[in-house]
């Protein structure tokens, strides 16, 4: 194990290496991911290896032990970046390398275990939800293998993959089992040059925070009830006799939203795997948010040419906190994609908010030479260079070249008054606090769903039920199938392709739950604040999402969210969940049914592959070539 293989006399050696590097840290160019891809300019089959292991990673600010992807041998902080383009057939193999899950473990039902265990989920693409199933995993020693159909409409855009093993998800992802995914296009998509051929950087978004959350008093917040003497389940004695509350209240309070750090969620799933942490600077390291890397890198530097237009594929490759990005000094910002789908406008930000796991490309302009932050969440994470030798000058993409993209058949427009939604849906993403030392009271991270969550608190008046007929409370109970009978009898949607979905969310609290639906992007109809909240600020919401754009990640702030979609292509189940990992892990997570179309229906409701937006078709013809690599 690593803690047996990381000496002490090691130990000293990399802390004197991380101080000579980390006073030179900013200056290191950012680094790409490594890229897996066909290597071709048409679709093809290929195929791909992934192994994971365990890594001590080093970056001038932090070394320590954790789970990597290993791609062609070299095993990586942050996996290597895979590139598809749609009508690919990629087939990618998982292997699990690591060492054996914890003896005697308790392996109850949405609770924090199997640290070893593994698997694989494309965030954000369209693709069969039998292949991105989250309910198959690899246990030490075994592999999974992924047969990807990439559909030939498939939007190019910025997505990711993550490690979405429930019960381990939130330990993995802030240890680093997170990579980008890029859909490149096909020239029938009509992206324009200012974007195919735009000078672009990946930055993959990670976390870690490195020590437990306080107050300005030094008490440990508690992230499993009020007035706890330590949070009983996930801190096992790790809070110092300078920091534990007390019984009768004094202290630090309840948080759902606590951030918890690497070591905790390594003790919280019963890891054997220690992580010996070393950092360089402790005075880089935010008391509560811990760091923020760029594809695994420290305060790196970007390097962009005065005056012209450079695209960043930013990656909220986290699972504890939402994004915050600005640059600081005379460069300006517009978002021209969210989450894979390029707008039809672009928006100009001061701040470009991301929820976890959703995604952004931002065209950045620097007008003045010099060197300018790159702050998330107001913390310094790298660093934007402009200068005229920063490479060719080119020019920002129009709003006119957004709109001439040609779109698939699944992000047909939904908005128009015409449109009438099939079928409703609802959910109420929530949280309550366990008020007994045993945590054995209410529990904390369920959600409601069904046909009407309106009646529920702050919207309406009910309290959460787990007896609700409408808006029922409780937890993940595992895959459903799918058999329609099982999902109406817990009041859970069942849809069929081609038919429009219109969901309304809601939220309570200060913060916001991101809610993930997987495969399905949904198009924002509208977004509004109860009235009279004063935890829901409507221009504050108004930023996070505007009217007409396509999301897989909603905030759930005390607001109603309208969202349509409609199925295509792939029937099946589908998972919704809260993105902060660690709430995922415990339970806040539920699936829906998508069933077959008619006999007879409209053929882009059961195939939309050739279908654009509009409905026009096209050919194409299959890839028949096949492409190795390890």
């Amino acid at each position: 194990m690593p803690s047996s293989s990381f000496s002490p006399t090691t130990m000293l050696l990399a802390l004197a290496t991380l101080a000579a590097v980390a006073s030179c840290a900013s200056a290191a160019a950012l680094t790409p991911p490594v890229v897996m891809s066909s290597g071709l300019t048409v679709p093809s089959a290929w195929s791909a290896t992934l192994t994971v292991d365990q890594n001590y990673v080093s970056n001038g600010q932090v070394s320590f032990w954790t789970r990597s992807y290993c791609y062609l041998g070299a095993c990586t902080f942050v996996g290597p970046t895979i590139e598809v383009l749609p009508g690919d057939n990629f087939t990618l193999t998982l292997v699990n390398n690591l060492g054996p899950n914890p003896a005697g473990e308790d392996t109850t039902h949405n609770s924090m275990h199997s640290p070893n265990t593994t698997n694989l989920h494309t965030h954000g693409l369209h693709i069969d939800p039998v292949v991105d199933t989250v309910f198959e995993r690899a246990a030490p020693g075994q592999t999974l293998v992924y047969y990807y159909k990439v559909p030939v409409n498939h939007a190019p855009g910025t997505f990711w993959y993550h490690d979405h093993s429930h019960s381990t998800s939130a330990l993995h992802v802030m240890g680093g089992l997170v990579g980008a995914i890029i859909v490149r296009p096909l020239s029938f998509q009509n992206i324009p040059a200012s974007l195919s051929g735009a000078t672009e950087h990946v930055l993959v978004v990670t976390n870690l925070v490195t020590s437990q959350e306080v107050d300005t008093n030094g008490y440990v917040t508690q992230g499993c009830c009020n007035g706890c003497t330590c949070d009983p389940i996930t801190q096992r004695g790790l809070c110092t006799s300078a920091q534990v509350t007390t019984m009768s209240g004094s202290g630090a309070g309840f948080s759902p939203f606590r951030a918890y750090s690497l070591d905790e969620l390594a003790a919280d799933t019963g890891s054997t795997m220690a992580s010996n942490m070393v950092i360089a600077s402790a005075a880089a390291v935010d008391t509560r948010v811990g760091m923020y890397f760029i594809n695994g890198q420290f305060r790196p530097t970007i390097t962009v040419p005065t005056g012209g237009a450079v695209t960043l594929r930013m990656i909220a490759a986290v699972g504890n906190f939402d994004l915050q990005a600005e640059i600081t000094g005379p460069c300006t910002l517009h978002v021209v994609a969210f989450d894979g789908v390029y707008l039809r406008a672009r928006q100009a930000k001061t701040k470009v908010r991301l929820l976890a796991g959703q995604r952004a490309d931002i065209q950045v302009v620097c007008s003045g030479a010099g060197t300018n932050e790159l702050k998330i969440n107001g913390y310094n994470s790298g660093y934007v260079t402009s200068s005229a030798a920063g490479g060719t000058v080119k020019a920002s993409t129009t709003d006119a070249e957004l709109v001439a993209i040609k779109r698939p058949y699944y992000l047909a427009d939904l908005t128009g008054a015409t449109v009438t939604a099939d079928v409703h849906y609802s959910a109420h993403v929530s949280q309550g606090s366990r008020p007994t030392a045993t945590c054995g009271g209410p529990n904390v991270f369920w959600w409601g769903a069904g046909s009407d969550c309106s009646s529920v608190a702050p919207w309406g008046a009910d309290q959460p039920s787990a007896s609700s007929t409408t808006c029922p409370f409780g937890f993940f109970g595992g895959p459903k199938g799918n058999l329609s009978a099982t999902y109406t009898a817990a009041h859970k949607l069942v849809t069929s392709l081609g038919q429009v979905n219109e969901w309304k969310t809601y939220g309570l609290g200060k913060s916001t739950h991101p809610l993930h639906l997987h495969v399905h992007h949904m198009q924002v109809i509208s977004a509004t604040c109860v009235a009279g909240s004063a935890n829901c600020d409507q221009a504050l919401l108004d930023d996070y999402v505007t009217v007409g754009e396509w999301r897989d990640v909603f905030p759930t702030f005390e607001a109603q969210m309208v969202l349509r979609f409609r199925a295509t292509d792939f029937p099946g189940e589908t998972v919704l969940h809260c993105h902060f990992l660690r709430h995922e892990d415990l339970g806040m997570m539920d699936t829906v049914l998508v069933t077959a179309a008619a006999s007879g229906s409209n053929p882009c409701w059961s195939n939309s592959e050739q279908c654009n937006e509009d409905g026009s078709t096209y050919v194409y013809v299959a890839p028949t070539n096949l492409h190795l690599h390890g």
